[in-house]
Parts: C-alpha cells; structure tokens; sequence
C-alpha cells in the first residue's frame, strides 16, 4: 500500500536542504581540526562556528523557485543579518582569544552566554 508524503512536510524538506545550515557543524568540525592543528582547539572552533554562520546566512538568501520556474533561485525576502552579525562576533571572539588571552575570556564567556540565552528565548517565542 503506497502512501503519499504529506505536502507540507515536503516543503518544509525542501526548505532546509536549501538553506545550508549544515555549513554550521561543518565550520566546527573544520575549524577544530585546524585549530587542533595550530594549538588553539577554543579559538579554532569559534572561529569555524562564525565561518558556519556567515556561510549559511549567504546561503538563505537564495531559496527555492515557485513550482514552474525550477533550476531558479530567487532572493530570500527576509535578509540574515543576524546570522552575520553573530558570525562575526565569534570569529572576533576567537582571534581575541588567541591575540589577547588574559584580557578576554571574561567578557567573550558573558557575551557567549547572553548570545546562547538570546537563542533559547527565540527558539520559545517562534514555538
């Protein structure tokens, strides 16, 4: 008996294989690598989180074409800035721990706090 997939359910499939968002785990994944590598596994992956960040809002700005138009992709009406912006702060984080590590751990670790709880109250709020 052959069912067939709930429509909405294949949007929303087709929705994230669009947006990228596995750039984030990979930008880690690489970023520790090459962080283990250099002697700065913290800074590495920060800074591969950021990169992760940065790539996948340039990747949500082009979503998929309405049907009849495939092969097309279309600007995103909703811009990423915040991915960018939060993509910058950690590879800013990151360079600091490596440049300055007396200096900034303190205030990098409250800034990376209140950007984890700024997550958390998102994830609630679009429930």
């Amino acid at each position: 008996m052959a069912t067939e997939e709930n429509p909405d359910r294949e949007d929303r499939r087709r929705h994230h294989r669009h947006h990228g968002y596995m750039l984030i785990p990979a930008g880690v994944l690489l970023g520790l690598g090459i962080g283990l590598l250099a002697g700065y596994p913290g800074p590495g992956v920060l800074i591969g989180l950021g990169l992760g960040f940065i790539g996948s809002a340039v990747l949500a700005q082009q979503r998929s074409a309405p049907a009849g138009t495939e092969g097309m992709t279309v600007p995103s009406p909703r811009p990423r800035v915040g991915l960018v912006l939060v993509g910058v702060f950690l590879i800013l984080v990151g360079i600091g721990l490596v440049w300055a590590p007396l200096r900034l751990p303190v205030i990098a670790a409250l800034c990376l706090i209140l950007l984890g709880l700024l997550f958390l109250f998102q994830a609630f709020i679009h429930r």
